[in-house]
């Protein structure tokens, strides 16, 4: 008489422990890339600025410099331009932050004047802001206003501490390109490896384009911004026109974040100031980033208006400032990758 089989043990996964340590496994790999979310962006971003400043590599490179003293002059000129800015920008606006402090207070109760006697002529508008008791003070007591500045010291130092790993990262990755290109390599299929490669290159192309249109629409709003601040007397002209070159970076948004510092100083000016001064950052904005902008980038990315709008706002929403820097690049490498491996997919199918 044959004997029964014997049962076939169960898998680890088939069990109910196996279950749970799959799933804690999980919990833990997303609560690690919830923490290292911000690394990745910047590792992304590093190599986004390290395939832009691969543009003037190769240009050097075709005038007959080495690939690697191409990338030490790029570098070069790469660092001396931050630093050159830096030198410009910093002082300017560490004195306009000193303007701006001094004359905060004779602003506050400039501004509590005006409230005051803005109750005084509608006094229903009282008990809409007080309920109906005391004198109304809108304006923040300058203790609150300053409330947090001890920690700013220590956020600097954390700023400058990432921008060091950054730069860094940009310098290996621009001197040595190979290792991170093998890497990438090595994780794509045999059969995925043409279509991995023309997506990086296309991806690639228009990430230069991006630059390209960033430098050209950048330009174009630093020279408006220092003219028209020049013209309305608001101090350090420069210094903003300097920040809104680097507007277009971050599109859409970058306009606006930019217009927030000479918007505030411009209170220090007079009182129709800031309307002017919010009114041409409005206008210019809107013309920048909804005609020239769109046409510039068309010619030199081929991205669609839509497909970079949604990722701007998606990037922002989801990871704050850095996303929505990152979302432009992100956009540029999600088109390449996309229309590679999945609209000509059905192509390569037909041909094999």
């Amino acid at each position: 008489m044959d004997e029964a089989p014997a049962r076939a043990r169960p898998t680890l996964f088939a069990s109910w422990i196996g279950f749970v340590l799959a799933a804690a496994a999980a919990v833990v790999a997303l609560w690690f890339l919830e923490k290292i979310v911000i690394a990745i962006l910047l590792l992304f971003f590093a190599v986004v600025v390290a395939i832009a400043l691969s543009a003037p590599v190769e240009w050097f490179v075709r005038r007959g410099m080495s690939r690697h003293g191409a990338g030490l002059l790029t570098l070069l000129l790469f660092f001396a331009a931050i630093g050159l800015l830096g030198a410009l920008v910093i002082p300017q606006i560490a004195a306009q932050i000193v303007l701006l402090v001094n004359q905060l207070p004779e602003f506050i109760v400039r501004i509590d004047g005006q409230i005051a006697a803005l109750f005084a002529r509608y006094p229903e508008l009282h008990a809409y802001f007080s309920g109906g008791a005391g004198t109304a003070s809108l304006a923040p007591p300058p203790a609150a206003v300053f409330e947090g500045l001890s920690g700013i010291s220590l956020s600097l130092l954390a700023l400058v501490a990432l921008a060091i790993i950054f730069l860094s990262t940009v310098a290996y990755i621009v001197l040595d390109p190979k290792p991170i290109l093998r890497a990438y390599l090595y994780s794509l299929p045999r059969h995925s490896l043409a279509p991995g490669m023309r997506a990086y290159r296309r991806a690639r192309h228009s990430v230069i384009g991006w630059t390209k249109a960033s430098l050209v629409i950048g330009a174009i709003q630093s020279v408006g911004v220092f003219v028209f601040l020049s013209l309305m007397h608001v101090p350090g002209a420069l210094v903003w026109a300097a920040l809104a070159f680097f507007a277009d970076f971050i599109p859409r948004i970058g306009g606006y974040v930019m217009a927030a510092p000479p918007i505030l100083l411009s209170l220090t000016v007079g009182p129709m100031t800031p309307v002017w001064v919010t009114l041409y950052y409005l206008i210019s904005n809107e013309i920048l980033g909804s005609v020239v902008a769109p046409k510039i980038r068309g010619a030199t990315m081929q991205l669609h208006p839509v497909l970079l709008l949604f990722f701007t706002l998606a990037f922002a929403l989801a990871f704050g400032l850095l996303g929505a820097i990152v979302a432009t690049p992100a956009a540029a490498f999600f088109q390449a990758y996309y229309s590679e491996f999945y609209l000509k997919r059905p192509l390569r199918r037909a041909r094999a």
